[in-house]
């Protein structure tokens, strides 16, 4: 309750602030801020500040302050000045927030939207004011919607392509399974999953998939009796206990389960049990992470805000290191020399190590491979030292 009463509290005062360009004021349950001095460097950013996915967006928020040392003891590359705008999660708002930032404010960078039904709107306006933005949203290809459009969120291809990576060239397999939703978002892992498992020459042999109201699982795997190494699951934890459970009881044993960053829940191990002992899945943060970097950063973020960061404050953050170092090196003036600045970075430290850019704008970061060892989620080198 504590996150949500701090995150609901500063969204109102940022919202009463009309999100100008002077001091944002705080709710006497936020940190004390620090003195917000500017060196002309103005960085827009659109976030679902209220709505249904207010919680995350201001989480979000959390982040981005962090990275340009708005609460101490977070510390910045350079004195920025955010610029913030609600869009509620709405492609509407989104738009008419990238006019405001360009028109009325002045900005030469964008960091969001969040939301993936506001994104794609966000970044078609930004490409006609040829404005850098960094989009924070899950959605795929944003960054192919022009040259001045990055991304640094964690992608279904991304995990799916780890995934498969570590399977076939570090584990061996051979031979695997898809157990998938049959959602928009589960044909989707469907198929980057059945393109990686191609390119990797190694081979599907059961993909099926299941309904939203399905119970039984059972009857999954009774149509027909295959035999294969690894099976990858694209659903939440919920589902997956469930499966793994079933599997057990269909006698399905020795498969390497495997899933995405959605599997990252305490619940995990309570759904699962002894039936997900072992099972390997991805997230872009982890704040368990053993390398000093992050713990640098959850020590940090933990005495700014009271809490454990998670992988939206993580990826906010590192969004925000990225733009504030683009600028610093290009002056930060024009919008096309912040552009080409982000496009040709060097590895700037993020919140989880090294960060840059790849050519298509997509973000080269650490992804974390987690696994259940007993009642724990741990990083999976942890888990086999």
């Amino acid at each position: 309750m504590k996150r949500f009463f701090l995150a609901v509290s500063f969204a109102a005062a940022v919202i009463s602030a009309s999100c100008a360009k002077k001091e944002v004021s705080t709710a006497t349950t936020a940190p004390a801020q620090a003195e917000r001095r500017s060196e002309g460097y103005k960085i827009g950013v659109i976030l679902p500040l209220t709505g249904k996915y207010s919680v995350y967006g201001n989480s979000t928020l959390h982040g981005i302050e962090c990275a340009v040392g708005i609460f101490s003891p977070c510390s910045g590359l350079i004195n920025a000045e955010l610029i913030i705008k609600d869009d509620a999660g709405d492609p509407l708002k989104s738009e008419a927030a990238v006019d405001e930032l360009m028109n009325f404010d002045r900005v030469n960078l964008i960091i969001g939207p969040l939301s993936s039904s506001s994104v794609e709107a966000a970044a078609n306006k930004a490409v006609t004011y040829g404005v850098p933005l960094i989009s924070l949203s899950q959605k795929e290809g944003i960054a192919k919607i022009g040259d001045n459009i990055f991304s640094v969120a964690l992608t279904a291809e991304s995990q799916v392509n780890a995934l498969v990576d570590w399977a076939v060239n570090k584990k061996k397999l051979k031979t695997f399974a898809i157990i998938y939703p049959t959602t928009v978002y589960g044909e989707t892992y469907k198929e980057l999953y059945r393109e990686a498992v191609e390119k990797a020459q190694a081979k599907i042999v059961f993909s099926e998939g299941y309904g939203e109201s399905t119970l039984d699982f059972g009857s999954i795997f009774r149509k027909e009796h295959k035999k294969f190494d690894a099976c990858f699951i694209p659903d939440s934890y919920r589902a997956v206990g469930y499966i793994s459970a079933t599997m057990a009881a269909e006698g399905i044993k020795g498969v390497q389960l495997m899933g995405i960053n959605r599997w990252n829940n305490p619940e995990l191990i309570d759904r699962g049990g002894e039936t997900l002992q072992g099972a390997v899945f991805v997230d872009g943060f982890f704040d368990g992470g053993s390398s000093p970097t992050v713990s640098n950063f959850v020590s940090v973020f933990n005495q700014a805000y009271g809490i454990n960061p998670t992988v939206l404050e993580s990826q906010s953050f590192d969004a925000a290191k990225l733009a504030a170092k683009a600028m610093q090196l290009s002056g930060g003036a024009h919008a096309a020399d912040i552009k080409n600045s982000l496009a040709a970075l060097p590895a700037v430290e993020g919140s989880t190590g090294d960060i840059s850019f790849d050519s298509n704008r997509e973000a080269i970061k650490r992804l974390f491979f987690l696994t259940v060892k007993e009642e724990n989620i741990m990083e999976l080198e942890s888990a086999n030292n």
